[in-house]
């Protein structure tokens, strides 16, 4: 079972005069994870067959385009420093007597294993209340100015056409792929979800804390455990996939290292942007 491991009851024995409220949450992210990890797979199969087949690889000479900012690039390694010490200390302590204990030995026992979890998970909250903070400062002042709002991240209806688009062009139905501006609907789908993602495992995660493992029936324990395992499948099968292990990539997209990425690689990936950062600096 690739959720929580907690016994959730028997639901069939309660129906109908009360619900099982961890079994059906529990269920529900059995199925959401295996619809997401179904689409993740397939998705992420049939790019890695079409750029196979075209022969697609990175070009890392020549001409470079700065692509992240020093702030931007900070944040993401923040991020992804939080998210590992979280998952390694967390699901330490849910398998711990299958394969946990050892590591949790290592860190010097279960109190200091928790201490660390509850520091990763300080940080990260601080690392959204900045970031959240931040680009809402800058959207404000932006619009102050009469400036373009600079939202790159935000999800539109162009999105979902450039998602059909690249699906048709996977299956052979489109002849060429979507042109794309600073993020595509995969980066954009990526992004977003770590916000619904951190919601579910933050709220829970308090209560947790707060009143311990069997509070609320096991609700907060079955959502926090079933929304982090959900969170590293996904992490490891699309994003890790998307960033860093597709042709186009491999062995390790670096822009979020260096900042920047090849003229060439901006042009295939990315076209839109390239053609508004070249307008820009003719102007």
């Amino acid at each position: 079972m690739l959720t929580t491991p907690l016994q959730l009851g028997n639901l069939y024995g309660n129906l109908p005069y009360s619900l099982d409220w961890p079994y059906i949450i529990n269920l529900f992210f059995q199925l959401l994870i295996t619809v997401l990890i179904l689409f993740a797979v397939t998705h992420n199969g049939m790019e890695l067959i079409n750029s196979g087949a075209r022969g697609v690889m990175k070009h890392e000479e020549g001409p470079k385009v700065r692509r992240w900012t020093w702030n931007e690039r900070i944040q993401h390694i923040w991020l992804f420093t939080t998210m590992v010490v979280l998952a390694v200390t967390g699901f330490a302590q849910l398998y711990y007597a299958q394969w946990g204990m050892v590591v949790i030995n290592a860190m010097g026992g279960l109190a200091m294993s928790m201490s660390i979890h509850l520091l990763a998970a300080f940080f990260l909250g601080v690392l959204i209340a900045y970031h959240f903070a931040f680009y809402t400062a800058k959207y404000l002042y932006r619009r102050a100015r009469g400036l373009p709002s600079d939202t790159p991240m935000m999800l539109t209806l162009q999105d979902i056409k450039d998602g059909v688009h690249n699906i048709k062009y996977l299956l052979g139905l489109n002849s060429d792929e979507p042109r794309y501006p600073k993020y595509d609907y995969a980066e954009k789908f990526d992004y977003w979800g770590i916000y619904w993602g951190t919601l579910i495992l933050v709220a829970p995660g308090v209560l947790l804390w707060a009143f311990g493992i069997n509070a609320f029936d096991g609700l907060p324990f079955v959502f926090h455990t079933d929304e982090a395992m959900l969170a590293v499948l996904f992490l490891l099968v699309f994003h890790f996939y998307q960033a860093h292990w597709s042709p186009r990539e491999f062995p390790m997209n670096k822009v979020f290292l260096t900042g920047t990425m090849s003229e060439e690689d901006m042009r295939t990936t990315h076209p839109l942007e390239l053609e508004r950062i070249k307008a820009e600096g003719e102007n």
